[in-house]
């Protein structure tokens, strides 16, 4: 995409630029507030996940006060958190875990780290282990006996996607996605064995431990799938026996069992908080809770409050004194999304801050940059692009908005206007922007008058539009599976579709086009370079294979820029029929869009959010003339 995003982090990074690939980047600066993942409680303080920092609260719940105190820098993706003593235990999404010192809050530090496991998304520790659930990885275990100084031990295969971990005694349970539970015993931390798994229909994400069963908390995979809170007797975990079952529309993703009741992050139409009465371990009633519109992260409970993780939206406290009817929210704590696009003009970034909305950024001092505006959209902004002081959202399903941004610190709506379908791209040309619409293509919106935008013509392309660059009367439109689409948009209330390509095999995500050349990242398959002398019949150059899966590339000054999910790449294209990799840089999440302006690169890097690259030394210009 040319502009999308959710902000969570800001990280400015300086690389030398050489025809190989750089040496590793130099951090100058972070903006580092991003989606709440998850939530602990200690001693009247709440730590809780937000994109690469842990934010921290003082609790006053009798006086009905919450004072936040400084955030620390932890992580690249902060995805689960562990509590133990005066030791705060980060599982970081792009790699390995922190340890935090919170044994005086105000002033907490990270004292260690350990770089194994990768992809870690939770983190249970029980004295001097911890141990993580590592996605593909599985089950890892780490040494925290020195704090300072933790150290891998070993990783044991859970056969699904590892998403939660919960030990008790010497067992270890795995929420293994659609492999179920998976039980270890863990009476060696060294040597995790498995020893009994339970099979069940969707995604196993949460687990806990209770006595002489364990709760999982799962979501659909399909349709028929039966879903929600599952309670299992494990007094013999070498045959797990399923006792009970509490099904949801949807499903949940983490659980707190305490006393007779299960606290469930529900999803979907199950968003928000779930209040299950597990008593009568063979027939749970559900209770009551507090419903959302938008996705649950985890949850954690400590007294009469339930401490709600909830991605892009923040951080809930909510009041569960009473189990019945509708659970009060008595605190709320805002939070950045996930970066999925950004634009740039003088010396501010705009972020599509996903359900966040748009977040403005100050980079006038690229060490220190600041937030200064944010203004929440109804759906999820997904791209963005600005003229003058007038920024223009693609807002998902939620169509275009207008937002005035002539007082950064204070932006404001203006207009709005609905789509038919998903606004994922957007770009502006002329009096007009086009969007790309998903499943309704193509769609042009008269911006003349931006406080009236318009929709005034349109083509639905074969495939899911998910971008669109305009050069001229030209559009090129990212379709997806259905390749790139050639538009003659000569009278912008007529789009006729003149010229396409297709891949066998390839999903086209973004395109890209200077002079006689189009770009295309293409998931899987990489890039693809084609000639479009006669847009008509576009000709395939080259077909350039990246390790992983591309989702946007920008190209200017002779460089194109790549996100191969969690790796940037630069390519130099002196010549456009063999580009030459000369920069890699991994980053901590996915590289959901890329534009280029003054010789860097800004990142839109999902939930790490905001990361930006010199691609090529100011006084050398760039790699490529």
């Amino acid at each position: 995409m040319k502009n999308s995003a959710a902000l969570a982090i800001l990280c400015i990074f300086l690389a030398t630029t050489h025809n190989s690939v750089a040496a590793e980047p130099e951090l100058l600066g972070r903006w580092s507030f991003g989606p709440v993942y998850a939530i602990v409680e200690q001693n009247d303080h709440i730590f809780f996940s937000s994109g690469g920092v842990i934010r921290i609260a003082a609790v006053d719940g009798e006086n009905g006060k919450w004072e936040e105190l400084a955030p620390v820098p932890a992580a690249g993706v902060a995805r689960g958190l562990s509590i133990e003593g005066d030791f705060l235990y980060v599982a970081d999404e792009g790699g390995g875990i922190r340890i935090i010192d919170v044994s005086t809050p105000a002033e907490s530090a990270v004292v260690g780290s350990c770089s194994r496991p990768e992809k870690n998304k939770s983190v249970c520790v029980r004295g001097d282990y911890a141990y993580v659930a590592a996605g593909w990885g599985g089950l890892g275990v780490i040494d925290v006996s020195d704090r300072t100084a933790p150290k891998f031990v070993t990783q044991s295969n859970t056969t699904g996607l590892a998403r939660d971990v919960f030990v008790r005694d010497n067992i270890a349970a795995v929420g293994a996605s659609r492999k179920g539970l998976r039980l270890f015993d863990v009476s060696d931390p060294r040597k995790p064995v498995e020893i009994g798994h339970f099979e069940a229909p969707g995604y196993t994400y949460g687990v806990w431990i209770d006595g002489n069963y364990a709760y999982t908390a799962s979501i659909e995979h399909v349709e028929e799938d039966e879903c929600g809170l599952r309670i299992i007797d494990i007094s013999d975990p070498k045959e797990p026996i399923g006792k009970g079952f509490y099904k949801m529309k949807y499903g949940a993703e983490r659980l707190w069992v305490k006393g007779d009741y299960a606290y469930l992050a529900g999803v979907a139409n199950d968003a928000g908080l779930r209040v299950v009465n597990v008593a009568d371990p063979e027939n749970p009633l559900p209770m009551g809770g507090y419903h959302d519109s938008t996705c649950s992260e985890s949850v954690w409970v400590a007294d009469q409050y339930a401490y709600l993780a909830h991605g892009d939206r923040g951080l809930e406290i909510i009041d569960i004194s009473r189990k019945v009817n509708k659970a009060p929210v008595v605190k709320h704590f805002e939070a950045a999304g996930k970066s999925r696009g950004i634009c740039m003009q003088g010396r501010f970034a705009y972020i599509a801050n996903g359900y966040a909305g748009l977040r403005i950024i100050d980079i006038t001092d690229p060490s220190a940059p600041q937030g200064i505006g944010e203004l929440p959209t109804r759906g999820r902004s997904l791209d963005i692009a600005i003229r003058d002081t007038t920024v223009y959202i693609a807002d998902e399903y939620f169509g275009l908005r207008v937002v005035d941004v002539s007082l950064p610190e204070t932006p404001r709506h203006i207009a709005y206007r609905d789509t038919p379908n998903e606004a994922n791209g957007i770009v502006l040309a002329g009096d007009y922007a086009y969007i790309a619409d998903g499943p309704s293509g193509l769609q042009v919106v008269n911006i003349s008058r931006p406080s009236a935008p318009a929709i005034i013509g349109a083509l639905n392309t074969p495939g899911h539009a998910y971008d669109v660059f305009v050069v001229g009367n030209l559009a090129y439109v990212a379709d997806g599976e259905s390749g790139l689409r050639i538009l003659d948009i000569s009278n912008p209330a007529q789009p006729q579709e003149i010229g396409s390509y297709s891949l066998e095999k390839g999903d086209i995500r973004d395109v890209h086009v200077v002079g006689p050349h189009a770009y295309l990242a293409v998931g899987y398959p990489g890039i693809v370079v084609l000639d479009i002398t006669d847009p008509t019949q576009p000709r395939e150059l080259t077909k350039l294979f990246t390790p992983r899966a591309t989702r946007t590339i920008e190209v200017i000054d002779g460089l194109a820029c790549v996100g191969d999910l969690q790796w940037l790449r630069v390519y130099d294209l002196s010549d456009a029929a063999n580009p030459v990799e000369v920069k890699a840089i991994k980053t901590p999440s996915t590289v959901e869009d890329v534009t280029v302006a003054d010789k860097l690169a800004y990142v839109a890097d999902r939930q790490a959010g905001l990361m930006i690259f010199r691609i090529a030394d100011a006084d050398e210009g760039a790699v490529a003339p």
